[in-house]
């Protein structure tokens, strides 16, 4: 979701176009001039279908398209981002970034966020009678231990209980 809505985008754009100063809107708006200036150029350069919302394409090879486009024309961050109709110059800023780091991989886009919990294999437990002496000894031991771990625990929660009781 953009900060701005489109409207007051354009709304701006236009003034600017029209002769108002960028500085003098900026103060009225409370929007950083530079901001403006680029509003303006988007403008000027896609007409009402500025600040349409765009899907920036998520592949590497649309991203490297974009930066092939600044460099071979001698465009810079600013006037490239308009041209594409990206929402700022950051966006290709980042690009940038992230090509001259890591190269074609660098601009793959990531998965943001946590990553997905790893699931374990459950596997299905043999019946009592088809487990061997070995198997049935290591499922013991296993499920003492988890006994005792629970053991402890309860007594744990009993005894932060009893000290709460006390400080009452």
């Amino acid at each position: 979701m953009s900060k701005y809505s489109r409207e007051l985008k354009l709304t701006i754009a236009k003034q600017c176009l029209h002769g108002a100063a960028s500085r003098r809107l900026s103060s009225e708006y409370s929007i950083s001039s530079r901001q403006i200036r680029y509003w303006a150029q988007v403008y000027s350069i896609h007409g009402t279908n500025s600040f349409l919302p765009t899907l920036h394409s998520s592949s590497a090879e649309k991203k490297l398209q974009a930066l092939n486009l600044m460099w071979t024309r001698g465009w810079s961050l600013t006037h490239t981002s308009a041209v594409l109709n990206l929402s700022s110059p950051g966006t290709l800023s980042s690009w940038l970034k992230k090509y001259n780091e890591a190269g074609l991989e660098g601009l793959e886009s990531r998965t943001i966020g946590r990553p997905l919990m790893k699931t374990l294999s459950k596997a299905t437990p043999k019946p009592d009678d088809e487990m061997t002496l070995e198997e049935l000894r290591e499922e013991l031991a296993y499920l003492r231990a988890e006994n005792a771990v629970l053991k402890k625990l309860e007594e744990l929660k009993q005894q932060k209980r009893r000290q709460t009781k006390k400080k009452r």
